[in-house]
């Protein structure tokens, strides 16, 4: 019985039978990194938790006397199939893994004998010391990490035990064998402290009490003292998992301020500071480490306050933040915070190191110039809400009191630190002793930064004794409104509420399973819908009421049985001043449906309320007390539980008279003397109360200055004025106190308001304040700080090593150029007698921008008495193209303090940009031609028509400006790093792109620091500024032109002898217009121009801002564009000649009309022109050719595959003289001309439309149809002619296949070559030999397989590779892949070998059946049904009669325009004739991810 009394046990708790499909979750640290205690991921959905389907699923009885501090860990080990366990470790030194869902036992074992509570004297943890902090365990190997506190016998002293033979072992464990990890365990005492050598590890004071934390490769953990005895120091030790070493050790108190001693058994000789926390995990961000200390013994911050980046080396009482190297572990002293009360915290035992530190979630808790918040709690009642990032170091607020966010006062000691929850708005939980959880929510102040707003409290009290733990919120899948409060507690077990208040501030409680009083500290584990802890019993409340020390009371339990139960064996109480007899329970079997009945007494007879002697808090005080009972049974039926859980709970009062006083700390805060017309005070209360049942009369008041645990503290008697019946409660503080004898009645509490003065000037006040009387003796801490106001003194640096006047707001960097730099700075110094905070801080950014923004005189900094802080001023402007006018750049930074005399400061800055001048000068030395900006050169004609030269090795700016200049042109521009173009219209603004979109970045051959344009057809445009001035239409992007009035382009509405009519659309199949299309001018396209080439015919149409095109009617499909809006008709694209006129838009004619037959010109034409019906025919005959009919030419290659020609002047009879050596000729689209020995397959009859397909008008003569979009006008031989040639059409017929064998066609003319190759051939064809760009059939032991697509998701070839844009062959990249089984070569200039092809490459059919007609990277792909591109691309080629280079070709389908790139070394205009005839106008587009595959022979 005695056993099953002291045995404690692990419950878990399962949403039963929910249809949750989430995947299991583990837990495996203590919270989060941070430690926020917010949980999104275990699928605890409210609905469930509060209704019947939550409930009991498993409970694990261990061994006598065994405690769990550590918390459990949940987690599911890495291989295949494993089932979630939880890990657990224990004050014996026992390690356990359980199923998580069955509890059932896998592994167990103890690691050591563990330490004994009899040798340390102190009672926080009672019998056996082993692993009390929890381990973390490492998911990517399936190892655990704890320390075990045992012994080493004859260590240090004689004997198998004793203080000082206790050590620590650090354990490296598998989870699914839990045996060590080779290597492991490694024993930590005797590392010596890296900040100071004096110090080294003593296992045998110290304990390991926080839960660790890994970070990368280091696990680190806290340390501190037994009840604060013995020589101890507070130490973070860390230890590398993967060397197996101990890296670093950080001691809390260092340096010559710090206690020291070589006698262990000295208590206080190390100067304590230790990490205790509750069992909270050290924080972290990753890169810093936090915690917060205990009491401390010495100090170096005596008074005079200290920044946190100050290197105080005392830190007890702190809040601290380590740095981490990553590269080796150790870890250094970042910045710190300790109250400006720490001494009056040391003095009354009030640690602030009980309660952890809580990096809160960045993306909700931050606000103004906070970006990140770290919460602590301490004895003293404080909640402190600091600045993770400027902690707050020592007496940095106002009056020299707290520089921190924000404090929170509660009316108890907190345990174990704050709770959070980011969603809903963000919120914060905390339990102080006795008292409600209370809810404070974000939100923020006038400058934005955040603060909390009390907003809720729980119904429920915690328990009136130490053991509280952290409140934890879970949410189902992190989704607003489903998130649960979980709160531990030593007597009432575990409690949930709903996490976010109600309108009124309650908390709506969620009933859970009865469980007993759960150990302190814990918080539960949670697994994928089940929660574990540790607990005493279950519970059933009943309650005694209120029951007064030195009495008894006594309740009857009453039970009824639900089964037949074979024995009740007895009944255990989790405290012995509840007493119940086994004599009065029922004997032998209790049948089903018997009710029973026993008493239990709550004999209050002997206790007695006092201090608990080597405990860290001992102090009680009547209030609700708990206590579990259990009823132990054998049962008579299978699957019901063997111990039933009650609970005894009753208000514990004083018969006698009981005083209490609350707060335990009166904090005045910080006065602020010498500040004119002020006479600073603070009024703050206090409260004496009587909680015993008889009357108390209070007997005296007196005070002290010395630390209350000081024998020989010297106390002074508290006196009234007799002037103003006011009571000295110490230096600086007075009250109206209740007279000595008052009689305070029972449950009476009194108000006292008491008055904190500066009577001696600055500095810091303290007093004791003790209250004595009939019921005892309490004190609270009094204290409060004072000092001069702030004053700040403010100056900008001159540039010269001096500082302006203070009243000088203009911060002026002269002239800089582009690239350059100048550097001021902003001094602002305090000269008053407290900390100076800067309460407003807008720094700059752009070029002229604060150095390091956000953290110079940033929101928030002190500055220190005496010190002064800087601001580092850049101007830096980016680099500029030349012949930029100089121009000023002007920014402000906004500056404010805490001194009421410094006003809002906004100190201007400016600077002037003078930039570099090339090319052309004025007189005065200044540009000719300035700079315009980046244009887009992706119109159908370029905006600059003509080109000087071409320089691939010195072309520059200046060179492009001086051609253009000598050839009379206004504007210059530069585009693919060695191109010139010149021109006499400005280029519209839509092509306009300002220098931030980077878009002009292609460097000069002849100047790398010069842009000449960019990847992407952007050119680099400068104008003649004695001819030319831009205006905001010349950079207007977003400008809407219309045909009305005004600066923009207009609608031309009658030239020469023509009216415009509209804008029309073109033909459906053919042009608009086919009776001429004259060649576009050197100059570019107008309406002028065009009406004078179109002279005598009825109609002329403009396009594509350079095309001009006649005819006598409008054929079919070109009918009139509602509107007159030319963005809505898309008539939009002004004349490449003229930029203030329109010249239709793709597929959109601006049409006029001869005024002979045409509306007035002031008609806008919405009606449109009859069609005037003409027949232009196909001769039936001509030489030694007779027409065969209209053919179609989509097909993968062209119907006639032998030479080609084009042109305005194109006829039948000039496209016959042309093949007049063939078999075959044939025209299309009005201009083109091909011949051939043999029609290839897919080109057929277009028998159902007969000849209707082929409808376009020769452009050499209009009454002749030359084919039409995709069709030809096929002429074959005349059998009446002096020919041999057979009058039957041929037809050959190709096939792709895998053979390495093939027959080969090919024809060539002007030194380009195109072939055909296929599997087999069903007819022979003419053979020349090829002597323009081929592929080569070997290299270097490789055979060409073909042309393959590219265009999958990974590389075909993911072998090797390599780009060489002036050296790539064939033959080099051969040698290159050397030792692999395949090489590709792509895009001209790209390498590629593998010894496998990717999937989804395959040879391109297309290509293959022609794999030397265009170059090896060009590949017909994409079906367009339109035919622009062609025409734009054969007059690029044909302005362009010198010598080029080429990298790729592709189509734009957004811009309709063709660009050139480099593809081979030289190519000649051959090969451009060569692209023209390659690109007619089939229904295909350039596609470019293809290559040429080779494999090895």
């Amino acid at each position: 019985m005695i056993l099953s009394l002291l045995r404690t046990a692990i419950v878990a708790a399962v949403l039963l039978d929910r249809a949750l499909t989430a995947s299991p979750t583990d837990e495996y640290r203590d919270s989060d990194l941070g430690q926020t205690s917010y949980y999104d991921n275990h699928n605890m959905d409210p609905a469930v938790v509060d209704s019947s389907e939550f409930g009991l699923l498993w409970k694990m009885p261990f061994n006598p006397q065994e405690q769990f501090y550590a918390k459990p860990l949940v987690y599911t080990p890495s291989a295949a199939g494993s089932n979630q366990i939880v890990f657990l470790a224990s004050s014996q030194n026992w390690i356990r893994t359980l199923d998580a869902k069955t509890g059932a036992l896998i592994n167990r074992r103890q690691v050591q004998t563990p330490f004994l509570q009899s040798d340390i004297g102190c009672t926080d943890i009672p019998n056996t010391i082993g692993i009390t902090g929890t381990p973390v365990i490492d998911p990517n190997t399936d190892i655990a990490y704890f320390y075990a506190k045992t012994y080493i016998p004859n260590f240090r002293t004689s004997g198998n035990t004793g203080t000082f033979n206790g050590v620590y072992y650090f354990y490296a464990v598998n989870v699914n064998t839990l045996q060590d990890v080779p290597g492991f365990p490694l024993l930590v005492d005797g590392s010596v402290a890296d900040n100071d050598p004096r110090k080294y590890f003593v296992g045998g004071v110290i304990l390991q009490r926080p839960s660790l934390l890994k970070v990368g490769n280091y696990v680190y953990a806290g340390f501190g003292g037994h009840c604060d005895l013995f020589n101890y120091t507070g130490t973070v030790l860390g230890v590398d998992v993967t060397q197996q070493k101990v890296v670093t050790n950080f001691a809390t108190e260092s340096g010559p301020n710090s206690r020291f001693t070589t006698d262990w058994d000295q208590n206080l000789g190390g100067g304590q500071a230790g990490i205790w926390m509750s069992g909270m995990g050290l924080a972290s961000d990753g890169n810093r480490l936090f915690f917060v200390t205990g009491n401390g013994v010495g100090g170096e911050n005596q008074g005079t306050p200290a920044s946190g980046s100050s290197g105080c080396r005392t830190l007890g009482e702190a809040a601290i933040n380590l740095g981490i190297d990553t590269s080796s572990g150790k870890l250094n002293l970042v910045d710190y915070f300790q109250p400006y009360d720490y001494v009056n915290m040391d003095g009354g035992d009030q640690d602030f190191g009980s309660g952890g530190i809580v990096l809160l979630d960045p993306n909700t808790f931050h606000g103004g110039s906070v970006n990140r918040l770290g919460i602590t709690a301490g004895k003293n009642g404080k909640i402190y809400v600091l600045n993770a990032d400027n902690l707050g170091g020592y007496k940095q607020g106002s009056g020299q009191t707290d520089g921190i966010v924000q404090t929170i006062v509660t009316d108890e000691s907190i345990f174990g630190a704050v709770g959070s929850y980011p969603l809903e708005g963000g919120y914060i939980y905390a339990t102080p002793i006795g008292y409600p959880t209370y809810v404070y929510k974000l939100s923020s102040d006038a400058s934005g930064n955040p603060v909390f707003a009390g907003v809720g409290q729980t119904t429920e009290v915690s328990a009136g004794r130490v053991g509280a733990g952290v409140p934890t919120i879970t949410t189902n899948k992190g989704q607003p409104g489903s998130a649960i409060l979980w709160v531990t507690d030593p007597d009432a077990g575990l409690r949930a509420w709903y996490a976010v208040p109600q309108a009124d501030g309650s908390m709506k409680r969620i009933n859970l399973p009865q469980i007993g009083g759960i150990n302190k500290f814990q918080r539960p584990a949670f697994g994928d819908t089940r929660l574990y802890t540790t607990d005493a019993n279950g519970m059933i409340y009943f309650n005694f009421g209120n029951v007064a020390l030195g009495s008894t009371s006594t309740v009857t339990v009453n039970c009824t049985a639900l089964i037949d139960v074979t024995s009740i064996n007895g009944v255990t109480v989790g405290d012995n001043s509840f007493q119940v007899s086994n004599a009065s329970l029922p004997q032998g079997a209790v049948k089903k449906g018997t009710a029973f009945s026993f008493p239990v007494t709550w004999n209050l007879s002997a206790t007695v309320v006092s201090d608990q002697q080597n405990a860290s808090f001992g102090n009680t005080s009547p209030g609700i007390k708990t206590t579990p009972l259990t009823i132990l049974t054998t049962n008579a039926v299978q699957g019901y539980t063997t111990s039933f859980p009650l609970s005894l709970t009753g208000n514990e009062v004083s018969q006698d008279a009981y005083l209490s006083i609350t707060p335990n700390t009166v904090d005045f805060g910080g006065l602020v003397l010498n500040v004119s017309g002020e006479n600073p005070q603070s009024v703050l209360p206090f409260t004496i109360a009587n909680l015993g049942l008889d009357a108390l009369t209070i007997l005296g008041y007196a005070y002290t200055y010395d630390d209350v645990d000081d024998d020989d503290a010297d106390f002074i008697n508290s006196t009234e004025s007799a002037s103003n019946s006011t009571w000295d409660l110490g230096l600086g503080f007075t009250a109206s106190l209740p007279p000595v004898g008052r009689v305070v009645q029972p449950g009476e509490s009194i108000s006292v308001q008491t008055t904190f003065k500066a009577v001696n000037g600055t500095g810091s006040y303290l007093s004791y304040f003790f209250v004595y009387s009939d019921g005892g003796s309490q004190f609270t801490i009094l204290e409060g700080a004072a000092s001069t106001a702030p004053k700040a003194n403010f100056s900008i640096s001159n540039g010269e090593g001096g500082w302006l006047p203070d009243s000088n707001l203009l911060m002026d960097f002269g002239t800089v150029s582009p690239g350059g730099n100048v550097t001021r700075q902003i001094r602002i110094c305090n000269t008053g007698g407290s900390v100076l905070l800067i309460s407003k801080s807008k720094p700059p950014l752009g070029d002229i921008r604060a150095v390091n923004y956000g953290i110079d005189l940033h929101e928030t900094q002190a500055i220190q008495v005496g010190d002064c802080a800087y601001g580092d001023v850049i101007f830096n402007p980016g680099p500029e193209p030349p012949n930029v006018p100089d121009f000023a750049e002007n920014n402000t930074w906004t500056l404010n303090v805490n001194d009421l005399s410094f006003g809002v400061h906004v100190v201007q800055m400016t600077g002037t940009v003078h930039d570099r001048i090339v090319g052309p000068e004025y007189a005065n030395g200044s540009a000719q031609y300035l700079y315009l900006g980046c244009y887009a050169d992706t119109l159908p004609t370029r905006l600059l028509p003509y080109e000087p030269y071409v320089d691939t090795t010195n072309n520059t700016n200046q060179e492009c400006q001086s051609a253009c200049l000598k050839a009379g042109y206004t504007f210059a521009g530069t585009e693919y790093n060695q191109e010139c173009w010149c021109g006499h219209n400005a280029p519209p603004g839509s092509q306009f792109h300002p220098e931030s979109d980077d878009r002009c970045t292609f460097s000069c051959p002849g100047d790398v620091s010069q842009a000449c344009g960019g990847n992407g057809g952007y050119i680099s445009i400068y104008y003649d500024s004695s001819v030319f001035t831009p205006t905001n239409q010349t950079y207007n992007q977003s400008s809407t032109q219309s045909s009305g009035s005004g600066g923009g382009p207009q609608i031309v509405q009658s030239t020469s002898n023509f009216n415009y009519i509209g804008c029309y659309s073109e033909g459906s199949n053919g042009r608009a217009l086919s009776g001429k299309a004259p060649a576009t001018p050197q100059a570019g396209g107008s309406v002028e121009y065009c009406a004078s080439q179109c002279a005598g015919f009825e109609y002329f149409g403009v396009e594509y801002a350079n095309e001009c095109y006649c005819g006598n009617t409008l054929n079919a499909g070109s009918e009139l564009v509602p509107g007159g809006d030319p963005t809505v008709t898309l008539c939009d694209m002004t004349c490449g000649g003229n930029s203030t006129e329109y010249c239709g838009g793709p597929n959109r004619l601006n049409m006029y009309q001869s005024n002979g037959t045409a509306p007035p010109a002031s008609t806008t034409g919405n009606s449109a022109p009859t069609s005037t019906p003409g027949a232009p025919s196909n001769p039936q005959t001509v030489g030694q050719f007779t027409y065969l009919g209209c053919y179609n030419d989509s097909v993968g290659t062209r119907a006639l595959t032998g030479p080609t020609t084009g042109g305005n002047t194109i006829t039948i009879e000039s496209c016959a003289s042309a093949c007049k050596s063939y078999t075959y000729f044939g025209t299309e689209y009005a201009d083109e001309c091909y011949c051939g020995n043999s029609l290839q397959a897919g080109s057929v009859l277009s028998a159902a439309n007969g000849n209707i397909d082929c409808n376009m008008a020769c452009a050499g003569n209009s009454s002749e149809l030359c084919g039409g979009p995709n069709r030809l006008s096929i002429y074959g031989p005349n059998p009446n002619a002096s020919a041999s040639s057979s009058s039957s059409l041929s037809t050959t017929t190709s096939t792709t296949g895998s053979s390495s064998t093939s027959v080969s066609s090919s024809t060539s003319i002007s030194g380009i070559s195109s072939s055909t190759s296929s599997g087999s051939s069903t007819s022979s064809t003419t053979s020349v030999t090829p002597n323009g760009p081929s592929t080569v059939p070997s290299a270097a032991g490789f055979g060409s397989l073909g042309c393959y697509n590219d265009s999958v998701a990974a590389r075909a070839l993911g072998g090797n590779s390599y780009v060489d844009g002036k050296n790539m062959t064939v033959e080099n990249c051969a040698i290159f892949c050397t030792g692999y089984t395949y090489f590709g070569v792509e895009y001209a200039a790209e390498c590629y070998c593998a010894n496998t092809i990717g999937a989804g490459s395959v040879v391109s059919i297309a290509s293959n059946a022609s794999t030397v007609r265009a170059p090896p990277l060009f590949l017909a792909q994409h079906s367009i049904t339109q035919h622009r591109e062609h025409d734009i691309f054969d007059r690029n080629l044909k302005s362009d009669n010198s010598k080029y280079k080429f990298d790729q070709y592709f189509v734009s389908n957004n811009v309709k325009r063709c660009k050139l790139y480099i593809l081979y070394d030289i190519i000649y205009t051959e090969l451009i004739q060569f692209f023209l005839n390659f690109h007619h106008r089939s229904t295909s587009l350039i596609f470019y991810n293809i290559s040429n595959i080779f494999h090895v022979f």
